[in-house]
């Protein structure tokens, strides 16, 4: 398969893209923005090896269920988060910061953050993304 890519069988709740955010707008007032929990962004792209502004998938309360369609690429999810990884009819309970491999047709459901807002989902390698004002 050339290209990876991510289906969205259920959004989540405040589910966006975030990297570190931007700091060379401050002159024409537009704050740095960026992932909520920088701490656990970090950690999430140190993890499966990625450069530290890698962007990630940012969640709130409750994350997305996706399939991923591909070759077999690792992620990690870090917070405070219950979530699953169904390969085939196998459910596997997941552990926050510890690094998984998946392939093609396996899915994340991430159900909830525990005891937290914000949780991170991040891929080994680049996402392939459209950049607003170089973030």
């Amino acid at each position: 398969m050339n290209e990876a890519y991510l289906e969205v069988l259920r959004p989540g709740i405040n589910t966006t893209i975030q990297d570190k955010g931007r700091f060379h707008l401050y002159h024409i007032g537009i704050t740095a923005s960026g992932a909520m929990d920088q701490r656990n962004f970090r950690i999430a792209n140190s993890i499966v090896g990625n450069k530290v502004n890698n962007p990630v998938i940012e969640f709130a309360y409750q994350g997305p269920l996706i399939r991923y369609r591909g070759d077999k690429i690792n992620f990690v999810i870090t917070g405070d988060v219950i979530f699953k990884i169904i390969k085939g009819d196998k459910e596997i309970q997941g552990n926050c910061y510890e690094n998984y491999s998946i392939k093609d047709g396996d899915e994340i459901n991430i159900i909830s953050t525990n005891k937290s807002v914000y949780g991170y989902l991040a891929f080994g390698g680049e996402l392939d993304i459209k950049l607003q004002w170089n973030s």
